[in-house]
């Protein structure tokens, strides 16, 4: 995979994108503002429950921020980042995303928790 660019990088990307501050960000994800500037730095990257997070809150697959991808300019310049997902994979998230915009946002917030304590479960295996 092209890693060109570093996990900072492309996290500072992934929050100019929607015009967010190093302070904004950093309550976003309960950590410091300290935090947030070492990670776009590349002094320490997030903890994987914190990437995952991070990965869902911007729609990017957490494997890009880790990685990079080989058609990262490309996939950037249509804004999309879908490309880098396999299809069958595509497929069943886009199953799972039509189910949950039709629940109401509280219930939207317990499907996170549960997938975060899934995602850390995970973890641990």
């Amino acid at each position: 995979m092209n890693n060109n660019l570093g996990i900072g990088k492309r996290l500072k990307k992934l929050r100019l994108s929607i015009k967010k501050t190093l302070d904004e960000e950093s309550k976003i994800f309960n950590v410091s503002l300290n935090t947030v500037y070492r990670w776009e730095h590349d002094l320490c990257i997030p903890r994987k429950p914190v990437l995952m997070k991070i990965a869902t809150f911007y729609n990017v697959p957490y494997e890009w921020i880790l990685n990079g991808d080989r058609n990262e300019y490309a996939a950037e310049t249509n804004g999309k980042f879908d490309d880098y997902i396999p299809d069958a994979e595509r497929s069943t998230e886009q199953m799972i995303l039509n189910m949950i915009r039709k629940l109401s946002v509280s219930n939207k917030y317990k499907i996170i928790g549960y997938i975060e304590r899934m995602c850390l479960e995970e973890d641990r295996i």
